[in-house]
């Protein structure tokens, strides 16, 4: 393209990473989050900081603690979350129309996506219950990973999208993106990782799913599907955490 859309400078001038919430902090070690209202069990970068303090705030209205249990609650409830997401993959792998699923396996397919105990995993847990890592087709059934709410948001979009979207520098795969770009900047400016932000377009027709429910206006796109996509690094000066060299990288 002729002129870069964003200049990354610019916009981290006034840009501030979200802190934890300091009802929370007493809670934090390097194993993870124990607050009696939000527990994660990895070590926390201050990319999460954000959607923690949402489960944090959501989990202490009254509202929250009233709520039925949902399809995913429910799934081997006395399993760890490893050995639940490990036991839906496979159990679902060895059904004959995997992917093709009826919509109450991309429901439960939501739900886990947006579960807060399952906060940070990776994007290609989704590729991979979806099918498209493997080149599968998508289902006729996928839309139902959307509430009503998210279903009717994503139908008033217009039909051309810009997307953003923060990932570890200089690697841009993975199928979440954002239509707003502080989202994406969590992700890259609070990433342990070298890390850049992505800008590019997309049309609606290609989005898989639009995921708000901790209003991080989330669209799940397969990145080939993303077009004039433009990278801009993010300066070590700008990381609130030391950076881990490339070659140390897992």
């Amino acid at each position: 393209m002729s002129s870069p859309r964003l200049d990354i400078d610019q916009v981290l001038q006034t840009y501030r990473l979200p802190g934890l919430h300091p009802d929370l902090q007493p809670y934090l070690s390097e194993k993870g989050l124990h607050h009696p209202l939000v527990h994660f069990e990895w070590a926390i970068s201050p990319r999460l900081h954000a959607r923690l303090n949402k489960i944090y705030q959501y989990r202490k209205t009254s509202a929250a603690r009233k709520l039925e249990p949902n399809l995913w609650q429910s799934f081997y409830p006395d399993l760890d979350l490893f050995e639940r997401l490990h036991n839906f993959y496979f159990e679902e792998l060895d059904k004959p129309d995997f992917p093709q699923r009826d919509p109450k396996y991309f429901e439960m397919l939501g739900q886990i996506w947006t579960n807060p105990e399952s906060l940070g995993q990776s994007s290609s847990f989704l590729e991979l219950t979806l099918g498209t890592m493997v080149g599968l087709p998508l289902s006729k059934h996928v839309h139902h990973m959307m509430t009503s709410a998210e279903q009717k948001k994503l139908t008033v979009l217009p039909k051309e999208l810009t997307v953003f979207r923060g990932h570890d520098h200089p690697l841009l795969h993975g199928i979440s993106w954002t239509l707003n770009l502080d989202i994406a900047l969590q992700f890259a400016v609070g990433s342990p990782h070298q890390s850049s932000v992505s800008i590019g377009t997309v049309q609606k027709s290609d989005v898989i799913a639009l995921i708000d429910r901790w209003d991080e206006d989330e669209l799940i796109v397969l990145t080939r599907d993303v077009y004039d996509i433009e990278t801009y690094p993010i300066d070590d000066r700008w990381c609130p955490i030391e950076r881990i060299a490339p070659w140390q990288k897992s």
